[in-house]
């Protein structure tokens, strides 16, 4: 119930928000008006295509860490098609461990004590 409450003040909150944002004026105009034009001037340009910049190599590594091929990543280059992994294969199903009976009653209890400390938070 709490939840449910507290879902429906944030929500009211954040409507409330959107439309003081978009109809309220602040001077001039108004504070989604502001935000805009400040993202349309040269300093806030040239921070996006640093950033954008700076983290080209990071996101051109995650892409080949996952198997997916992103738009930069088709420059031709052996050393990134060298470096990709191959694609997970599809899953087999269940898992064919066999476990001791010590080891399920040690598992048991290790997945007790994980539930248990989560219904906690």
């Amino acid at each position: 119930m709490f939840r449910l409450l507290k879902l429906c003040m944030s929500l009211a909150a954040f409507v409330l928000f959107a439309w003081l944002g978009a109809t309220v004026p602040l001077g001039s105009h108004t504070l989604f008006e502001h935000l805009h034009a400040i993202g349309q001037t040269k300093e806030s340009k040239e921070l996006v295509d640093g950033t954008k910049q700076v983290a080209e190599p990071l996101v051109d590594d995650v892409r080949r860490r996952i198997g997916n091929k992103g738009d930069k990543a088709d420059h031709g280059d052996q050393r990134d098609k060298q470096a990709q992994l191959p694609l997970a294969p599809r899953d087999a199903g269940v898992a064919q461990d066999d476990f001791s009976p010590n080891e399920k009653r040690q598992l048991r209890r290790l997945l007790g004590g994980v539930e248990r400390h989560a219904s906690l938070k």
